[in-house]
């Protein structure tokens, strides 16, 4: 590989906006370069043909910059296409493990500070648990959460879980030496549980479901109704769900390889 050279402007552009994500509030362009190493003058040009295509935006009363629309709807269209290609990999995984289990199966995509329900497989049951859809599930109290937090870079897990512990129920965990025990536990043993924590009544097992980079950004889930709880450390459940996991791990790691596939050129075009 050649050793790269000064940073060209599209470097430049790409590094300012990285910085700008990693910032809470705002930032002014003196502060910017200082960050990057980079004259303000320079910032200022970069920053100005950012706004053009609403990348960044000014806050007019206090002259600094922060992402612009067009930023999120990027990171919008990006969030929905993940979604979509892992709801149409999982669901008929999900579905088969559905009718193995006779419990309730759901995928919870991570999203920033918490999981999503995206795709359930309801019980046959009379008595059976059922995610509420599209609710924002608590990192440290829902199985899936836990069990992505259980899985990602110690230090990550420890900003996130910077803050004050909300108790949903009384079982809720919200010691955070004793939520980090259990967290390692997890890790350790490759899934996690919840009992009652989020919800009174649900009990839920979790197994992590990874990216192309060996990151856990999903969750798939076992729900059971809290007077069948002790299946949640059945073995063969647990067994079911990881090999379930795994699979649905592999189908959109090939999912991805073929969307990134190159086009075959047609000879005489």
């Amino acid at each position: 590989m050649k050793p790269r050279g000064p940073a060209s402007t599209v470097d430049k552009a790409i590094q300012v906006l990285i910085t700008l994500s990693h910032e809470e509030g705002e930032m002014g362009t003196t502060d910017i370069g200082r960050k990057l190493g980079v004259h303000k003058a320079t910032i200022s040009r970069i920053i100005l043909k950012l706004a053009e295509y609403e990348m960044v935006y000014k806050n007019r009363e206090t002259g600094k910059y922060g992402l612009g629309p067009a930023i999120y709807q990027l990171a919008t269209t990006m969030v929905e296409l993940n979604f979509r290609q892992a709801k149409e990999v999982s669901r008929p995984l999900i579905d088969s493990l559905r009718n193995s289990t006779g419990e309730t199966v759901t995928l919870e995509m991570w999203l920033g500070n918490s999981t999503i329900p995206i795709y359930s497989a309801l019980s046959p049951h009379p008595l059976t648990a059922q995610p509420p859809p599209g609710e924002p599930l608590a990192l440290h109290a829902a199985a899936g959460a836990k069990v992505i937090l259980a899985h990602m870079h110690p230090d990550r897990a420890d900003l996130l879980l910077d803050g004050e512990l909300t108790r949903f129920t009384g079982k809720t965990i919200t010691d955070r030496q004793l939520l980090k025990q259990s967290l390692t536990e997890y890790n350790k043993q490759g899934f996690a549980i919840d009992h009652e924590e989020f919800h009174e009544g649900i009990c839920g097992v979790a197994v992590p479901v990874y990216n192309h980079l060996r990151q856990p950004f999903a969750a798939l889930v076992v729900l059971i109704p809290s007077s069948r709880s002790s299946q949640t450390m059945d073995s063969g459940l647990i067994a079911s769900l990881k090999k379930t996991a795994a699979t649905i791990t592999k189908e959109l790691l090939l999912a991805r390889a073929r969307d990134r596939s190159p086009v075959p050129r047609t000879k005489g075009l």
